[in-house]
């Protein structure tokens, strides 16, 4: 099998649910830098099925391993809270498009430097589709019909709601 056919399955099935993880850790980030919310990061679809695994002091855990991704944060946060937390995922996933390029720059070995640049890749993918506002289209699956980090931050920034 051809070795850059085997880093894209890598990445297909690797890393993009982990960048996927990493962008909702960073709303996660965002809630409980800048308010007393409990935080609850879901990879995989909410169900009845996606108990919570695991938790690191207000962040909850549930994680089923897939391509869609929820952070959960409550109510009750103000404008400036929820603009922190809908903007925390964008941020990681910038922030992990300068480290995954700084890794691919260090790294002197092919193959492992190929990974981390279709890892960039990956997130500043996610990076731009997150932050465009818009109401992501029914036939994308989990995210149908729901507005992006972008339009919610826009919409909250408005006074909209929060």
């Amino acid at each position: 099998m051809n070795l850059d056919l085997l880093l894209f399955i890598a990445v297909l099935i690797i890393v993009t649910p982990i960048c996927l993880l990493l962008h909702e850790v960073g709303h996660g980030i965002g809630a409980i830098s800048f308010s007393r919310s409990d935080v609850h990061i879901y990879l995989g679809v909410i169900d009845e099925n996606n108990k919570e695994d695991f938790r690191i002091g207000r962040l909850h855990f549930h994680i089923i391993w897939g391509y869609e991704g929820y952070t959960h944060w409550g109510d009750g946060l103000n404008k400036w809270q929820s603009s922190a937390a809908l903007a925390g995922g964008p941020i990681m996933s910038l922030f992990l498009v300068l480290f995954f390029e700084l890794l691919a720059f260090l790294i002197n070995q092919n193959e492992l430097s190929q990974l981390f640049t279709l890892s960039k890749v990956v997130c500043l993918i996610q990076f731009i589709f997150t932050m465009i506002p818009i109401t992501y289209p029914r036939w994308i699956k989990g995210l149908g019909g729901f507005p992006s980090d972008g339009l919610q931050l826009l919409r909250v920034l408005r006074g909209e709601y929060h």
